[in-house]
């Protein structure tokens, strides 16, 4: 009778645990964050026209583990999404021949986020030949956002998250019935369900995997051949923000000074060439005087180079994608002038 019970019981867990089962066994099948599978050398579909928005620090790890074999990197771009159209074609330009480059960004990228990586690349006995670091003035008080599975660091980079608590996270973001009925069901409906949400984006660059690189390869074009075509006037109403004298509170911190005195001493003791740009950001605040001041304090007067004052820069869409993120040629503009290189000609600026 006992034994008969026992069956019973375990029968019916069984049974009650099923759906929960189906559903984990759906998850790690479909692996709709790409967190699961390994790596394969793409984060996408090239014929996708929606994706779910992912990591891009994850996903800069898994690449570097993906490529660095045979690769062999030794010079990288750190940032945010922001240092992400900073073309590794034109930063090389001002770099020894035969260095290999790579973009090692995330969303949001943290001054957290940034030591990590450099204590990653150095415990894995990679030489730190050349950086770029593009440190908006943002990131001088952005926090780690390891809840969010757009911005949780990569496990292996970060020593205070776990694989647990990892995949946790992105399990239970799938359990939000607009992800799951999309991955279950994808569909019209469902997929306007992610996206209006932003769980998933229409917004998918051309990348070069080997380098982590997205661009805009459409954009560059039309902005080359027909600016107005590019910048119409919906797209500039689109992003359009009323332009107010913003005050430049100081951002750093004690802390905040020994984070950056943490990346500093990495790259002096790696013998890194190195070098740090301030982007300009559409109706964005300046970094403070008593901030840039601690930077070349920090990072030396020669290596620290701000645009984040540029009236113009900061005022007109015309030098943007959308209301942040620096069209290519500006970039390639501003690593020529951080670099003391003849400066690219812009349409949009005479200085």
């Amino acid at each position: 009778m006992r034994k008969h019970g026992m069956k019973r019981f375990v029968l019916l867990s069984l049974l009650a645990l099923l759906p929960v089962l189906v559903v984990v066994a759906f998850y790690i099948i479909r692996d709709p964050f790409h967190v699961i599978k390994p790596y394969n050398g793409s984060i996408s579909n090239t014929a996708d026209t929606v994706q779910l928005t992912v990591n891009t620090g994850y996903f800069s790890t898994e690449a570097f583990k993906y490529f660095e074999p045979s690769r062999h990197y030794d010079s990288f771009i750190l940032g945010s999404s922001l240092s992400g159209y900073y073309r590794i074609k034109d930063w090389v330009r001002h770099l020894p021949d035969g260095v290999s480059a790579f973009h090692f960004n995330a969303s949001r990228e943290t001054l957290h986020g940034i030591r990590n990586k450099l204590n990653y690349l150095v415990a894995n006995g990679v030489a730190i030949k050349h950086v770029l670091i593009v440190m908006e003035d943002e990131m001088l008080k952005r926090q780690p956002i390891d809840q969010d599975v757009l911005f949780v660091q990569h496990p292996q980079t970060a020593p205070n998250v776990s694989w647990w608590e990892f995949h946790q996270l992105y399990f239970n973001a799938f359990r939000h019935p607009e992800l799951a009925a999309y991955t279950l069901w994808p569909n019209a409906a469902t997929t306007r369900l992610v996206l209006d949400k932003g769980y998933a984006t229409t917004d998918i660059p051309d990348r070069i995997e080997e380098l982590n690189e997205g661009y805009y390869g459409w954009g560059d074009s039309i902005i080359d051949s027909d600016p107005e075509a590019f910048f119409t006037p919906e797209h500039l109403a689109r992003y359009s923000q009323p332009m107010t004298l913003l005050p430049c509170p100081d951002k750093i911190t004690p802390d905040v000074e020994g984070l950056l005195n943490d990346i500093a001493n990495i790259l002096i003791s790696q013998g890194t060439e190195y070098q740090i740009i301030i982007p300009p950001h559409y109706a964005w605040e300046p970094v403070s005087s008593h901030d840039l001041y601690q930077l070349e304090q920090i990072f030396g007067q020669q290596r620290v180079h701000d645009y984040s004052h540029d009236a113009k820069m900061g005022t007109d869409l015309h030098y943007y994608y959308d209301d942040g993120h620096l069209i290519a040629r500006e970039c390639a503009r501003l690593m020529d002038s951080a670099y003391q290189a003849v400066t690219l000609p812009s349409p949009f600026l005479s200085h």
